[in-house]
């Protein structure tokens, strides 16, 4: 998600009032640092803040696409170069293995190898296992007895 600039309407406020104060007086002075002066000061250091502060963003997000393109470019390199390590010494050599590349025979041989239910049901009789079960998990006895 891309970081939005900001505006801010307290700036545009102090804007408006500065022309309706300055209609009053242009050096109109209130008391206690109250001035034409000090306030219009104020707006273009609050002004100044908000360019820059929005300059830093749009250079965060140039910054962000431009990493992003790196960090894409580097992950294909990564790829070539253990398609690169596959081609020269094989898949299945251990050059492949050090390069960070996994050996598919390996991983293929690792999976545990379950008998599957229906293979254990066709070496035991229908009969055999009805008996061998003594209720059908409602606590009652199966009917087939």
């Amino acid at each position: 998600m891309a970081l939005k600039t900001r505006r801010s309407a307290a700036v545009e406020k102090a804007q408006l009032r500065l022309a309706l104060l300055k209609s009053i007086s242009e050096n109109l002075d209130l008391g206690h640092g109250l001035t034409i002066e000090v306030y219009n000061n104020l707006i273009n250091n609050t002004r100044a803040i908000l360019e820059s502060h929005n300059t830093l963003v749009s250079n965060l997000e140039e910054s962000r696409k431009t990493l992003t393109q790196m960090d894409k470019a580097l992950s294909e390199m990564s790829e070539r170069m253990l398609s690169g390590v596959a081609t020269i010494y094989g898949r299945n050599s251990i050059e492949y293995s050090k390069a960070g590349g996994s050996n598919r025979k390996r991983s293929r041989q690792s999976s545990s190898k379950v008998t599957p239910v229906v293979a254990v049901l066709a070496n035991q009789s229908t009969q055999a296992v009805i008996e061998n079960s003594s209720t059908n998990g409602n606590g009652t006895t199966p009917l087939l007895k």
